[in-house]
C-alpha cells in the first residue's frame, strides 16, 4: 500500500485553517516550533495583515514513514475556485468549523464540493480553548449535516495544539492513499503556477500517472506547447529540487516557458510524444466584477501595465484590457473574482509598485445582443441563527431575490437566486446589519437572464462621463440615479464655476444635483490671508496646490480628486 496521503484543509474564512497547518508542520518536524512566523503558509503580506488566506499553498510533510501532502486553501468565497482546483488533487479533506461561530455558508459549500469529488472528510471542531466555544452544539450540528457520528468529529485547538496529534494520526488512517499508476505515461494536472524571472513559469502539479524527471521533453496537452524541463521538485514549503516526482505525488515542474498565458490551470502536462489524455475536473475561472483603473499620473500608464502583467504571472484569475477615457486618459478594464479580490489587487498595485490609482465603481458585465440585455444571476446560500430568519428573508426579497429552499435545523440555511448586480451592491453590509453580524454567505454564478435594462448615463455640466455610467435595470433606475448624483455632489469639491450633475436614463434626465461656484469674496479673503508681500507663504501655498493638482483628474471641465473616485469605489464610504 502507498505511504502517500494527499489532503486539504477547507473551512469558512477565519476558522483557523492556517493556524492548524502551522501545528501540523511543527508536529511532523517540517518546521521548528517557535522558529517561524505564524500562519507560515500565508506568505503574502496583505494576506497576513488581513488574517485571511488569499492563495492556496502546498507543503510536503513526513510522519512515521508516511508522505503527507497538504494544500491549505482560502476560505473567502471570492477565492472558492482555488478550493475547487485543490480538491481535484487530493483524496481527503479536513473540514474545519470554528466552535465559537458554528457551521457557516462556506463550510457547507466546501463540504458539498468535497462530497461531489468523493473525498474522505475528516470533520474537526476548532477553537475549543475559547471561553465562548460551543463545542457540544457545534459537534451536534456538524454530525447532523454530514450524517456521521459525533464520535467521528475531532475537537481541537489549533492555537494550543490540544488534540491535534490525534487528528494527525487520523490523516494516515482515514484518508486513502492515491491510486498509483507509475507504469502509465506522465499525466500531471496543473493546479497553480507562478512566474520566476530566471526559470520561467513554474507549474504546481499533482502527478496522476507516470513520473516527471528533471530533464525531459514535455508538452501541455490542451495548449499543445512543447518545452524541456530542467527541474522538478517538492514543497517544504520552499521549492526543493528532486531528480523525479512520481504518480500520486504533489510537486512542481519548471517549464522554462516565458509566457504564463500558455500555462493554464487545469491543463495537463504530458510527455512530448504521448497521446492527449488530459485529467478532467476543472472549469475555466471567470471574472465576476469589473472596474476601470487609471493612473493618477498619466506618465505612469506603462508602469501600471507592467505591474498588472507581473501580478498576472502569479494570479492567472486576473483579466485586463487596455482602454482609453476622454476624462481619465489611458487605463485598463480589469476583471476580478469579487470585491475582496479587487481590493487586494488595488492594494498590491499601490503598495508593491508605488502607483497612485483611480478606480471606477465596480460593475457586473451584462450580455447585450443589440436588442436585449441579459444579467448574471447567482445562487446564494445564507446561514444564520433562526431568530434572524424574517429580517434576512425580507432583505433578500428587497434585493430582487427569488426564494429557492430553506433548511431549518439548529441554524437556518436559505437559498435564493439573485441578480449579481444586487449582491455586489451594499447587500452584504445590510445582511451583517440585520443579522447582528451572524449571517454568512456563499454564492455561485448559475446563468444569464433576460432583463429590462438600459444605460444610466452621468452628465457633468452636460458632458457625458462614461466612467460613472453603467447598465441598470428599469426598476432600480430612479433609486440608482438619485443615489449616484447625491454621492457625486458629496465627493466633488466646489469649483470656480457651477457644476451640474445629472443622470440620464432612456433619453430623459431622471435625477440632478448642483454644486454652487465659489463666491468671489471667499477668493478675495483667501488672497488677503496670504498677504501681498509674503513671498514665502505664497510659494508654500503654490507648492501645496501643485501637489494637490497631481492627484486631481479633469472629468470634462470638472476637477475631481483621486479620493472622490475611491469613495465612489468603496460603497461603505
Amino acid at each position: 500500500m502507498s505511504q502517500i496521503r494527499n489532503f486539504a484543509i477547507i473551512a469558512h474564512i477565519d476558522h483557523g485553517k492556517s493556524t492548524l497547518a502551522d501545528r501540523l508542520l511543527e508536529m511532523t518536524g517540517t518546521i521548528s516550533k517557535g522558529g517561524h512566523d505564524e500562519q507560515l503558509l500565508d506568505r503574502n503580506p496583505i494576506s497576513r495583515e488581513r488574517g485571511i488566506t488569499i492563495k492556496l499553498a502546498p507543503v510536503r510533510m513526513t510522519y512515521n514513514g508516511y508522505m503527507l501532502n497538504l494544500i491549505d486553501t482560502p476560505g473567502h468565497v471570492d477565492f472558492s475556485y482555488e478550493v475547487d482546483r485543490t480538491l481535484a488533487c487530493v483524496e481527503g479533506a479536513i473540514l474545519l468549523v470554528d466552535a465559537t461561530q458554528g457551521i457557516q455558508a462556506q463550510t457547507i459549500a466546501n463540504a458539498y464540493k468535497a462530497l461531489e469529488k468523493n473525498l474522505v472528510i475528516i470533520p474537526v471542531v476548532n477553537k475549543i480553548d475559547m471561553p465562548n466555544a460551543q463545542v457540544a452544539e457545534t459537534k451536534k450540528d456538524l454530525a447532523d449535516f454530514l450524517g456521521c457520528s459525533e464520535d467521528d468529529i475531532f475537537a481541537v485547538s489549533a492555537k494550543t495544539g490540544e488534540n491535534v496529534q490525534a487528528l494527525l494520526d487520523s490523516i494516515v488512517t482515514k484518508i486513502p492513499p492515491p491510486e498509483i499508476k507509475i507504469e502509465e505515461p506522465l499525466r500531471a494536472l496543473i493546479f497553480d503556477s507562478y512566474f520566476d524571472s530566471h526559470k520561467g513559469v513554474i507549474a504546481f502539479v499533482r502527478v496522476f500517472g507516470g513520473s516527471a524527471h528533471k530533464i525531459e521533453r514535455m508538452r501541455l496537452a490542451a495548449a499543445n506547447v512543447f518545452f524541456e524541463t530542467t527541474e522538478v521538485g517538492i514543497f517544504t514549503p520552499d521549492l526543493v529540487s528532486e531528480p523525479v516526482i512520481h504518480a500520486g505525488e504533489i510537486g512542481y515542474i519548471v517549464t522554462n516557458l516565458k509566457d504564463i498565458h500558455e500555462v493554464r490551470v487545469g491543463d495537463t502536462i504530458i510527455l512530448e510524444k504521448s497521446p492527449d489524455i488530459p485529467v478532467s475536473g476543472y472549469r475555466r475561472v471567470k471574472s465576476m466584477v469589473y472596474a476601470s483603473m487609471f493612473p493618477t499620473d498619466t506618465h505612469d500608464y506603462l508602469n501600471l501595465k507592467k505591474a498588472l502583467e507581473k501580478l498576472y504571472l502569479n494570479d492567472s484569475s486576473l483579466e485586463f484590457n487596455a482602454i482609453h477615457s476622454k476624462a481619465l486618459g489611458a487605463g485598463f478594464r480589469v476583471g476580478f473574482l469579487g470585491l475582496l479580490h479587487a481590493d487586494v489587487v488595488r492594494e498590491r498595485l499601490e503598495r508593491e509598485y508605488d502607483l497612485d490609482l483611480v478606480l471606477t465603481p465596480p460593475q457586473v458585465e451584462y450580455d447585450y445582443d443589440g436588442h436585449v440585455y441579459k444579467e448574471p444571476i447567482v445562487k446564494i446560500m445564507l446561514v444564520f441563527p433562526q431568530e434572524y430568519t424574517g429580517p434576512v428573508m425580507q432583505l433578500c426579497e428587497n434585493y430582487r431575490g427569488t426564494f429557492i429552499a430553506m433548511d431549518n435545523k439548529h441554524q437556518t440555511s436559505v437559498t435564493y437566486e439573485m441578480p449579481m448586480s444586487e449582491m455586489i451592491s451594499d447587500f452584504f453590509d445590510r445582511l451583517k446589519s440585520v443579522s447582528s453580524g451572524y449571517a454568512s454567505l456563499d454564492w455561485e454564478l448559475v446563468r444569464f437572464q433576460d432583463v429590462k435594462a438600459d444605460k444610466l448615463n452621468v452628465l457633468l455640466n452636460l458632458d457625458p462621463i462614461e466612467e460613472f455610467s453603467e447598465v441598470v435595470v428599469i426598476e432600480r433606475a430612479q433609486e440608482k440615479a438619485t443615489a449616484l448624483v447625491k454621492k457625486l455632489r458629496e465627493v466633488i469639491p466646489r469649483q470656480q464655476y457651477e457644476v451640474k450633475i445629472q443622470a440620464q436614463y432612456k433619453g430623459k434626465i431622471i435625477a440632478s444635483e448642483r454644486i454652487a461656484a465659489f463666491r468671489k469674496d471667499v477668493l478675495i479673503k483667501n488672497s488677503k490671508v496670504v498677504g501681498a508681500g509674503d513671498v514665502g507663504r505664497k510659494k508654500k501655498l503654490l507648492e501645496k496646490q501643485k501637489e494637490g493638482k497631481k492627484k486631481m483628474k479633469m472629468v470634462g471641465k470638472v476637477e475631481i480628486p483621486k479620493e472622490a473616485f475611491m469613495k465612489m469605489f468603496n460603497k461603505s464610504s
